[in-house]
């Protein structure tokens, strides 16, 4: 014998149903293929340590984690392409640079530091003060230069309100010195002007400068650290030369947008916290000239809003325009 429920209690049942159904797919993530943004363009440091993880990353999420390039504008067109969703499959890579420098100065991008959720910090990139080979005697030959000719001592950086633009102000602010600022499109091209003689020094990170350092087409004349690099025992550190105000580092990390659900997050945050522990990619981080310098989601996040703070600090004590 058929039992006819009430129409009522029917509509009820299939509601409940649905919404446990609903439910269950909401929590199958992820269940896609993720899009992990690089805001530069192929074969630059960030999008190598992208290439490196994402394959990792793969294994564990089981899904296709394939690296997108959408470079321009100082890396804000990458950030507002991967912060346009908020699904948890759009993740973005970087860091002091398209989170930091790209929000302190000059024209915003379309997303802001209350958009952005850390995933995990990756790791960071000391800033090396580079020079032609004899063009300064030493570290105090440059400061004398600098001081007695204020505004002629050119130096190069990757272009104008990046983070080597900012490291320039921080500079001259700690070493009471004024630098003629030339902005490129890159610290490759800053790197090679220097080598040149185009330009009397360049900012760029160890990680640019390291093998041509190392082969003696460059000389260092500082590094922005606390001690020196054990891969650059040659070139002294900023605080060790007197100038502990100058130390700075380029973060580099992974984030998603805010609005990600939480526990989406989470898993995001749990898969790179397992693939930033394993050796081997360390070593290859390290290998490509980078320090790794593993940090959660939770401190990352602050990291990039103490940074942001900082450099706000340096924009709002110079003129960032040239």
């Amino acid at each position: 014998m058929s039992i006819r429920l009430p129409r009522a209690l029917m509509r009820c049942i299939a509601a409940i149903s649905l919404g446990l159904s609903l439910s269950a797919h909401a929590d199958t993530y992820p269940s896609r293929q993720i899009e992990f943004v690089v805001p530069y363009g192929a074969g630059g440091s960030t999008d190598a340590y992208a290439r490196l993880v994402a394959p990792r990353l793969s294994e564990l999420l089981k899904v296709p984690v394939v690296v997108v390039n959408r470079a321009g504008a100082a890396g804000a067109i990458g950030g507002s392409y991967a912060f346009a969703t908020s699904d948890g499959y759009r993740i973005l890579a970087g860091g002091s640079s398209n989170l930091g420098a790209a929000l302190a100065a000059g024209p915003k991008p379309s997303y802001t530091i209350d958009d952005v959720a850390g995933v995990a910090q990756v790791l960071i990139n000391p800033i090396v003060l580079i020079s032609k080979k004899g063009r300064f005697a030493s570290f105090d030959a440059f400061l004398q230069e600098a001081r007695s000719k204020p505004q002629t001592v050119t130096i190069g950086t990757w272009g104008l309100r990046t983070l080597g633009h900012f490291y320039l102000e921080q500079v001259a602010q700690n070493l009471n010195i004024q630098l003629r600022h030339i902005p490129y499109d890159s610290g490759a091209k800053a790197m090679l002007a220097a080598m040149s003689g185009e330009i009397d020094a360049a900012f760029v990170t160890a990680a640019t400068a390291k093998t041509n350092i190392l082969a003696g087409n460059l000389a260092g004349v500082f590094v922005s650290t606390e001690q020196k690099l054990p891969d650059l025992p040659a070139v002294e550190s900023i605080k060790v030369l007197g100038f502990p105000g100058a130390v700075a580092y380029a973060t580099e990390g992974v984030s998603t947008n805010a609005k990600v659900p939480a526990q989406r997050i989470a898993v995001l945050r749990k898969a790179f916290d397992q693939v930033l522990a394993d050796p081997q990619v360390m070593a290859s981080i390290r290998a490509g000239g980078s320090e790794p310098a593993y940090l959660p989601g939770a401190q990352y996040d602050q990291r990039l809003r103490s940074e942001l703070a900082q450099l706000r600090r340096i924009a709002s004590q110079v003129k960032m325009d040239d």
